[in-house]
């Protein structure tokens, strides 16, 4: 069975197909009259024409008629300024019933299982005991705590202690398990919904509203929590992004461009 990802990637390429089609004509179709354009010609700009709706230009983005804007269900949103919580993500390895840590009684309350990751030495300062962890266990994430912050090794990094309530039957001895600490953050930082960002071979980048059309902008990302992203450079509060479908522009401009590609 497909998954709704892979059925919707799908449908968008059938659909983006079905807007940049023209390069060549059908069987049985005349050839243009000398001096007539060709569907999918470039003009004097260098603009990739399409009569379906779609076109794109080097430097200005890709363009879409009304209709076609809303048969994708074109979705914008605007950059955001919030004060998103830093978040510090790294891997948690599970420890065994007799795990290495002589940690005090106090420690242990509460927490039914126990495990370590490892940190930069710059990361790890901003980590103190008693802060929230999430473990991502399936589709309901874990909670644990810091229990400890061991000093820095030979490699620069810092051992983080955690302490996961709950766990002894969903966890097991020697499990490697993503976690991250969620740090509050005191100043607002440039946010996107996560839906807006497209991720390639090439780079991180998001579809900014270019006058009437989209332009494909590198960007550099941060911190991801509670469906936004941090954005730390390429496009600033008050810039519009689109949200939907960002996949499908992708696609009529690689279409365009390179006569196709992928994204990942």
């Amino acid at each position: 069975m497909k998954s709704p990802r892979r059925s919707a990637l799908i449908a968008a390429v059938l659909f983006t197909a079905s807007l940049l089609v023209g390069c060549g004509k059908k069987d049985g179709e005349a050839h243009s009259p000398a001096g007539e354009k060709a569907e999918g010609a470039h003009d004097e700009h260098g603009h990739e024409e399409s009569a379906s709706g779609a076109s794109f230009k080097a430097g200005k983005g890709v363009m879409l008629t009304d209709e076609t804007r809303k048969s994708l269900g074109l979705e914008i949103a605007d950059v955001s300024e919030q004060k998103l919580p830093n978040q510090i993500p790294f891997t948690v390895q599970v420890f065994g019933e007799k795990h290495h840590h002589a940690l005090n009684q106090v420690d242990h309350s509460g927490c039914d299982v126990h495990g370590s990751g490892f940190l930069s030495s710059d990361a790890a300062a901003a980590v103190k005991t008693g802060q929230r962890v999430q473990l991502e266990k399936g589709k309901t994430p874990l909670p644990g705590i810091v229990l400890a912050v061991q000093k820095a090794l030979a490699l620069g990094e810092s051992e983080i202690v955690v302490g996961i309530s709950n766990a002894a039957t969903v966890l097991k001895e020697g499990e490697f398990i993503p976690a991250r600490i969620s740090l509050p953050r005191n100043d607002a930082v440039p946010v996107i919904p996560k839906g807006a960002l497209l991720r390639t071979a090439e780079g991180t980048f998001a579809y900014v509203v270019n006058g009437d059309a989209y332009l494909r902008t590198p960007i550099k990302i941060g911190t991801e929590a509670e469906g936004w992203v941090e954005v730390t450079d390429g496009i600033l509060p008050g810039d519009q992004v689109v949200t939907k479908p960002v996949q499908t522009l992708w696609l009529i401009e690689l279409r365009a461009t390179k006569g196709g590609g992928h994204s990942h």
